[in-house]
């Protein structure tokens, strides 16, 4: 708790995040990335909260994570893309507007199954309250999604989280937001420049938002300690009826560390994984000295994703803040095609019908596993508290034991041999009665099957 603490008192002026993927999960995110966006893969990227590049150099970075410079990419490939980042230092340039934009559909798109889901539910009548320093609504994406929205987002992220909500198909545009007939109201939280944020901020925002109506509340930006006020806003939410979305964890100077209120049960609490589906955390955080650690309910993308900032260009963004925006996106699909459904019972829904099983994830890493937003709106909760299993690689040998039924198997195979010999028997009977054209013999006729075919009409009866 000391460490916790030393944070929240330091001054809220942070150094840009360090990279912090290893070269192999990078390398096999970007090949999967560039596999769907048709663009070969670069032979590194950076993780999903990479530093912004250095006063002066142009480079910026593409759907699949490649760096490009900014003149642009080769004939055939999307063009560059700038990102954004959560957190910044007090002395760091604002996200320049960008008018770029990608035709092609984005890895997300198809890892969520989004196209299946929005025949069902796009959102309609939906309210979703996004937490974040600003909102810029001043592309055609946003210009009719957000309102209290500011013309300016220095960031960017804020504006990235409500695209990844909300935002309109655009002609020319590969990218759509989750629940593209949801409404977004944008409640300002945290400092506009550096992306810090307390949990008396968070708190506040989210009476904001319960008083504006919203059905579901993002938190854009997690806080890194519990509060008081916080708790409370969470239950007079809950008491009104509105779900709230929050990253899992927040990592305002690079070190990832449990997310409040991502910690209170009734909130859904979302992790990350990227494009080749593995997690982005590699082991559960401690919480506390206690023994515990920080809880995490699903898991969502967040490194590599696509969405819409300021000017209305396309930019590339990551961390648990973007995927607490898919999993809030999801849960206005919920409420719009199930209106009758509470918070808690959206909540379950979303947990009930995630995926399960992450390959080399316990529980206490991705909870319940990635979201399905096509089930969460046909399915219908089972056993929600229950835990994902680890995941295990496919084996092909079967236990030593075997996993047959004895009973079942004990009667087909009687009923087979049964079968055999009733065959057998049926096929001496008709070779017999085709050899004596199937007359049949006199009293005290005596007949072999070597004389049959030559044996006339037996003689008169008595």
């Amino acid at each position: 708790m000391r460490r916790y603490r030393a944070l929240l008192s330091a001054p809220r002026t942070f150094p840009a995040p360090a990279a912090a993927a290893s070269r192999g999960r990078a390398i096999a995110a970007a090949a999967v990335a560039a596999l769907l966006l048709g663009t070969a893969p670069p032979a590194a990227a950076a993780s999903q909260q990479d530093s912004p590049p250095p006063e002066g150099a142009s480079a910026q970075a593409s759907p699949s994570g490649e760096a490009e410079s900014s003149s642009g990419s080769a004939s055939g490939n999307p063009q560059a893309l700038p990102q954004v980042a959560e957190f910044a230092g007090a002395d760091a340039a604002c996200v320049q507007s960008s008018s770029a934009e990608v035709s092609r559909t984005p890895w997300t798109e198809v890892s969520l199954g989004l196209e299946e889901a929005r025949g069902m539910s796009e959102g309609s009548g939906v309210t979703v309250a996004v937490l974040a320093p600003a909102v810029a609504a001043d592309g055609p994406a946003l210009s009719d999604a957000v309102s209290g929205g500011s013309g300016e987002d220095c960031r960017g992220y804020g504006t990235l989280l409500a695209g990844i909500v909300a935002a309109r198909p655009v002609a020319g545009s590969g990218f759509t937001g989750v629940a593209p007939a949801a409404e977004v109201v944008a409640v300002p939280t945290g400092d506009a420049r550096t992306g810090a944020v307390t949990s008396g901020e968070i708190a506040s925002s989210i009476g904001e938002a319960v008083e504006a109506g919203a059905d579901v509340v993002l938190v854009g930006t997690a806080a890194w300690e519990a509060g008081a006020a916080l708790s409370d806003a969470v239950a007079d939410a809950a008491a009104a009826d509105a779900l709230v979305v929050a990253p899992a964890t927040t990592a305002p100077q690079g070190e990832s560390l449990p997310g409040y209120p991502a910690q209170d049960p009734a909130v859904l609490s979302v992790g990350s994984y990227g494009p080749d589906g593995a997690p982005l955390l590699s082991s559960p955080l401690p919480l506390g000295e206690g023994g515990q650690t920080a809880r995490t309910d699903v898991t969502a993308p967040g490194a590599q994703v696509m969405g819409v900032g300021p000017g209305g260009g396309h930019y590339v963004g990551g961390g648990d803040g973007t995927a607490a925006a898919f999993a809030a996106g999801t849960a206005a699909l919920v409420r719009a095609r199930e209106p009758g459904l509470s918070a808690e019972k959206v909540r379950r829904r979303l947990t009930a019908t995630a995926l399960g099983a992450v390959l080399g994830a316990g529980a206490d890493t991705v909870g319940r596993g990635p979201i399905d937003p096509a089930g969460a709106l046909t399915g219908s909760p089972q056993a929600p508290e229950a835990p994902a299993a680890e995941g295990a690689r496919f084996a092909a040998a079967p236990p030593a034991e075997g996993t047959w039924d004895r009973p079942v198997t004990t009667a087909v195979a009687g009923g087979a041999a049964f079968l055999i010999v009733l065959c057998a028997l049926g096929a001496v009977v008709l070779r017999k009665g085709r050899a004596r054209a199937w007359r049949p013999a006199a009293a005290g006729e005596r007949i072999s099957p070597d004389d049959a075919e030559g044996v006339g009409p037996g003689p008169e009866p008595r």
